[in-house]
């Protein structure tokens, strides 16, 4: 496929980078000439130097053979533009990057179809709705939903004390008369593994499960004795995250403060949040954290723009008594050590931004992608139809790669299984499969299009 992409940012150089290694003909836009420079130093692709908003630029870049045109530059106007210049090109599809939430939102004056956006994506709103799913699971460290919110995918930290420390996957399927969740990852000391029968879990790691939504709370017990709900969350940011995440969080929260270093911003947000604390101040302000008994917080959530102060102010909030902290951060280069200096949740918008695009992409009837930092390992979400190449067969028939596993079957009646070697897959199937990167172009092919000698 032919692709622009417009922006040579993180996420545009991760898309081209990630998409060009699939096959697909990349062409990047960007205004900017180191970042144009690494580009064409470091990957495969077409780099055009220039202003995206401007026709003959996106001539330049091959817009009239794109089929698609990603915009996911730093200014919403920019994205907006390129969309509309797109569709008089006649570009088939058509991905906008909308930080604003008054583009996207339930405040939108407009669809972004009727701004020539065929997919908006708001890591924003992605983002409010993990850390909200989070809070609600005790325990988890990463949410996402498939089959329409009927089979929930979570990750949790093994502590020493969880009644599923110690034993193998297979002692955990003998144990599970129920048959609603499997284990379909683990992280240990920063690897991922695609678990077998005989591996065992160990305490420190972190295993990422595949459960039916009615069984959740059942399977907590196992994962964790005893995890206290939450009760006290300290926001660290004034952002426009924060502000809209601790609007929902009044909901069903009653202690929730914000602490913002910039006094306007913080003025700001106590003009629009009325059941919110709100405190100017440093992120860092060892004071601060126990005038407002940071001890006694159940989470700190370090959500501002600025990522090493994210980081600094949650690790001083663990020092500080909070029991877990989740912080959000651009910088990739950020993410392999996070884990390993004690932040519970990672939150990271490039990652969140390339899954929901990487999902119009992916071939075999992909209807869902969620994207893990371990590894940039894939869950994918395979709806089968009768001219998938799986249809009717058993699954110990499929060859599936080692560093895969199909972690859970959703009948067409709403049924979740989980699967053995002789489960069949039968058209009108979802089909949640977990893969790092290397297996993805042979899952692609196993649940693809069935092939004919005279096709």
């Amino acid at each position: 496929m032919n692709i622009l992409i417009v922006g040579a940012g993180i996420v545009g150089f991760n898309l081209a980078q990630e998409l060009s290694h699939e096959g697909h003909d990349i062409s990047i836009i960007d205004a900017d000439p180191e970042k144009i420079k690494l580009i064409s130093e470091k990957l495969d692709v077409l780099a055009v130097r220039g202003n995206g908003c401007l026709p003959s630029t996106l001539i330049q870049g091959r817009i009239r053979d794109a089929e698609m045109v990603i915009a996911v530059t730093d200014k919403d106007e920019i994205n907006l533009m390129v969309c509309f210049l797109a569709h008089k090109f006649e570009v088939k599809e058509r991905f906008a990057r909308l930080r604003n939430m008054e583009l996207t939102g339930e405040s939108q004056v407009f669809k972004p179809e009727e701004l020539f956006v065929d997919h908006a994506i708001n890591p924003a709103e992605i983002i409010i709705d993990s850390i909200l799913k989070i809070i609600k699971t005790p325990g988890a460290v990463n949410v996402a939903e498939f089959a329409n919110g009927q089979i929930f995918f979570r990750g949790f930290d093994v502590p020493a004390d969880a009644p599923l420390a110690g034993k193998t996957i297979e002692e955990i399927r003998e144990v599970c008369e129920l048959n609603a969740f499997l284990v379909v990852a683990i992280v240990r000391e920063g690897k991922m593994i695609i678990p077998k029968y005989e591996n065992r879990i160990q305490a420190g790691d972190k295993i990422y499960v595949l459960v039916d939504h009615d069984f959740l709370p059942l399977i907590l017990p196992m994962l964790n004795r005893q995890v206290d709900e939450i009760q006290k969350i300290i926001i660290y940011g004034a952002s426009q995250i924060a502000v809209h995440l601790a609007r929902e969080l009044n909901e069903f929260i009653s202690d929730v403060s914000i602490i913002e270093p910039s006094l306007e911003k913080a003025n700001e947000a106590a003009d629009t949040l009325e059941d919110t604390v709100i405190l100017h101040g440093s992120g860092t302000d060892p004071d601060l954290f126990n005038d407002i008994n940071m001890k006694d917080a159940d989470l700190f959530l370090a959500l501002s723009n600025n990522d090493e102060m994210n980081i600094l102010s949650a690790l001083l909030a663990k020092k500080h008594g909070a029991k877990r902290a989740a912080v959000i951060t651009n910088d990739p280069d950020y993410l392999p050590i996070l884990d390993s200096i004690g932040i519970d949740v990672t939150i990271n918008p490039r990652l969140i931004t390339v899954s929901e695009i990487l999902k119009h992409l992916r071939k075999g009837q992909v209807v869902n992608l969620y994207k893990l930092i371990e590894g940039e390992a894939e869950v994918l979400e395979i709806v089968i139809s009768a001219e998938s190449a799986a249809a009717g067969r058993l699954i110990n028939q499929l060859h599936m790669p080692e560093h895969s596993i199909i972690g859970a079957v959703l009948r067409v009646d709403g049924e979740m299984v989980v699967p053995g070697g002789s489960t069949e897959i039968l058209e009108g199937d979802t089909v949640i499969v977990v893969t790092l990167p290397d297996c993805i172009g042979k899952i692609e092919k196993i649940f693809g299009k069935k092939s004919s000698f005279f096709s």
